[in-house]
């Protein structure tokens, strides 16, 4: 099973030999190079180093930008607003320049997890524009923020949705100008009968982040302390984790300290975004979903797909063609539960709050008679505003109550003032208590893309000679094709290749010069030749020649068997290959193993199993031996050639390493299938797992004699010795 992103186990470190440069630049624990802030290490390859440096200072221009937009969302969060440094200890929070998508994934534009010490850290694309990777850094800081309380919000959908909607609300609050957060805002507004305490998303929405207009009413209501006040009062409260009624009870508190009655705090809401000139930033606010009412007919059961939620929202709209006087509005609600209905006269593009009329219906009570609306004749129509609140939550399902959709029928009609409605009207309750779950999904928690007039130029791979890049396709009817222009000076691109399809979304650039930085750009073209819209960002690469012949720059692997070989851990073969899919046997393991300590045992140690006498491996084995690390079989061997497993790799590991190990140590929170308590690997597998070492993602058999491949064990090295260093600090 793929983690949760907010729960990736951990972020991965190793020290590679420092380079000298103008500004402070350090070797990477996850990337290769690093520089520090006053609050932050930003961690990056050397790819995003070779990238533009527009003001000479040695550190590319997307470098500049993340530090500052660090730095400043650092100054808003914690001075302006108050909350608490997620870094209590002094140490710096880690932000990865993740050009290679490592920890990104899906369309992500940042994501915010966990080290195995338990402090957050940040990954983001840099290959962002400047806007993007601002509203980016603030959003996600913000998440680290939230897990400076504690990492518990995300046991319920619910909570991580309020985590993901303040986040997108804080872009603002950083970055007033941006506006970033509005590009969501419609997969909020084209479903209002969605509650904004919901669990379940409208499949294929970005809802989680479109949801970032209620904590933005709730800030423009009272003030941006309100946030605050609720996430204190969330970690405070005395409500399970683990129930979706923690954050509801929390914010009917932070209300009612106001002064106020959630209900009707919800109700001016909901007409909010009716009448969008009430936000500060409205004019820029997608219209909310509207539903088509008819009149003068019978009642009408309210379509089951867009059957409200609790605290979600039905506006339906009704004409007024024949100029009538007044407007009549009749519910029959579900019993048991609450119902805010609202009337409110619209007219050329104007809703006019200050004359509307609403009543709010307890659970237990029917609405009697029906509402009225006077003075209409000149007014195009009326929209009627009905909103499911309250529930007694000790009869419901706490865990889904805030995903039922209550179906309801309603009775309009237009008529004269004072008209008698009382034979029509009936006040009895639907026979409908819910229509059952909102249809959805549950939310996912990682920042998504949205990009919808940006180019957005990457790296695929490159080599002495080559590069390929990659782009995302606008969906532009005047797109014909793509061009990139490139060429060793970066104001001056001089060289041009065509790319004809207007489909087409990658391209390889050959015949470069080794070791020369290139600079490229992307355009996209008309059928005449124009340029549409605005270009890519420029990046810069140096094609160089692989480090091995068959592992690339963009190999899953590069990065730890580079840093592996730098530090004389691991070789290639005499042909020039790595060969990171072949497997490794045990007498390799142990070499590598004991290497990595800095030990070069003595080539006295020999002759300690009847398969080991004085092979070229004989000093590591008999040394393993002598430390105890290793016993061998029954039989009197060790059997140094037979590829080694996956518990047999993390025994040598552990072992050669002295971690600590908790004998008897349960593993059926593990997310095996294949695995239980009482086989000898057990405790093994279980510390692996808490470290976060191992190469494949949790969640399916283990399969604990698969061998190991050399990639595989490079990987599971580099990061425990990463997870020890960090450790060990």
């Amino acid at each position: 099973m793929k983690l949760h992103p907010y729960f990736l186990p951990i972020a991965f470190f190793f020290v590679s030999i420092p380079t000298a440069h103008a500004v402070d630049i350090e070797s990477g624990f996850i990337k290769q190079n690093a520089y520090e802030t006053e609050h932050y290490r930003i961690e990056f390859s050397d790819l995003v180093m070779e990238q533009r440096d527009s003001n000479h200072n040695d550190l590319a221009d997307v470098i500049d930008t993340i530090a500052e937009a660090a730095e400043y969302s650092h100054g808003v969060l914690m001075e302006d607003l108050n909350y608490e440094d997620p870094m209590d200890d002094g140490d710096k929070l880690v932000i990865i320049l993740d050009d290679t998508s490592e920890y990104l994934g899906g369309g992500a534009l940042g994501v915010t997890s966990l080290l195995s010490n338990g402090d957050p850290y940040v990954a983001v694309d840099p290959w962002l524009s400047d806007d993007y990777l601002q509203v980016t850094v603030g959003h996600e800081l913000f998440h680290t923020v939230q897990f400076g309380y504690g990492a518990d919000f995300a046991y319920t959908y619910s909570g991580i949705n309020w985590a993901e909607s303040t986040a997108t609300w804080m872009e603002d609050i950083e970055y007033d100008s941006n506006n970033d957060y509005v590009n969501y805002l419609s997969d909020f507004f084209d479903y209002p009968d969605y509650s904004v305490f919901a669990s379940i998303v409208p499949s294929g929405t970005l809802f989680e982040y479109g949801l970032n207009i209620w904590p933005r009413f709730l800030s423009e209501y009272y003030d941006n302390d309100v946030i605050k006040d609720i996430w204190d009062g969330y970690f405070d409260s005395d409500v399970s984790f683990d129930s979706d009624l923690k954050l509801f009870n929390t914010v009917k508190s932070v209300v009612e300290a106001n002064g106020d009655d959630l209900n009707e705090v919800f109700r001016q809401f909901t007409l909010w975004n009716l009448d969008l000139s009430n936000y500060d930033e409205g004019n820029a606010y997608p219209d909310v979903f509207m539903l088509e009412g008819e009149t003068d007919i019978a009642y009408q059961e309210i379509n089951n797909s867009y059957a409200p939620a609790l605290y979600g929202t039905n506006y339906i709209f009704f004409d007024n063609s024949g100029n009538d006087q007044s407007f009549y509005f009749h519910v029959q609600k579900p019993e048991g539960v609450e119902f805010a209905v609202t009337l409110v006269p619209y007219d050329s593009g104007e809703y006019n709050l200050t004359r509307s009329t609403s009543v709010i219906v307890g659970g237990d009570e029917t609405m009697d008679e029906a509402l009225e609306l006077t003075s209409l004749s000149d007014k195009e129509g009326v929209i009627a505003v009905v909103s499911p609140l309250d529930i007694d939550f000790s009869l419901g399902n706490e865990s889904t109550d805030f995903d039922e959709a209550y179906v309801y029928n309603f009775l309009a009609e237009f008529g004269a003032a004072g008209e008698d409605l009382s034979s029509t009207v009936d006040s009895t309750s639907t026979d409908a208590s819910s229509s059952g779950s909102k249809e959805g999904e549950l939310s996912t928690g990682d920042k998504g893309t949205v990009l919808p007039d940006s180019l957005t130029l990457s790296v695929v791979n490159y080599d002495e000679d080559s590069v390929t890049l990659s782009w995302n396709r606008l969906v532009d009817d005047e797109i014909a094709s793509y061009e990139i222009q490139y060429g060793t000076d970066e104001d001056e691109p001089d060289q041009v290749q065509a790319v004809v399809h207007d489909y087409t979304t990658s391209a390889i650039v050959d015949d470069l010069e080794d070791g020369e930085t290139y600079y490229f750009q992307l355009f996209a073209l008309d059928a005449e030749g124009s340029e549409v819209g605005d270009p890519s960002t420029m990046l810069a690469v140096t094609p160089q020649e692989w480090l091995f012949t068959d592992l690339s720059y963009v190999n899953d692997y590069y990065e730890e068997v580079s840093a592996l070989v730098d530090q004389g851990i691991f070789k290639g073969y005499t042909d020039g290959s790595f060969k990171p899919e072949a497997t490794i046997n045990r007498a390799e393991l142990l070499k590598i193993l004991i290497e990595g300590m800095g030990e070069t045992p003595s080539t006295d140690n020999k002759n300690c199993f009847t398969d080991v006498t004085t092979e070229w491996y004989a000093r590591y084995v008999c040394y393993a031996k002598t430390q105890g690390w290793v016993s061998g079989y029954s039989d009197g061997g060790f059997r140094p050639g037979q590829t080694v497993s996956k518990v047999e790799a993390l025994k040598m590991l552990f072992e050669v390493y002295g971690v600590d190990l908790e004998e008897g140590d349960t593993v059926s929170d593990l997310p095996y299938t294949d695995l239980s308590n009482g086989v000898w690997y057990s405790v093994y597998v279980k510390r692996a797992t808490e470290l976060g070492i191992l190469a494949e993602e949790p969640g399916t058999a283990f399969e604990a004699a698969d061998g190991r491949t050399r990639g595989e064990m490079a990987l599971e090295l580099y990061r425990y010795l990463v997870v020890s260093d960090l450790m060990n600090e």
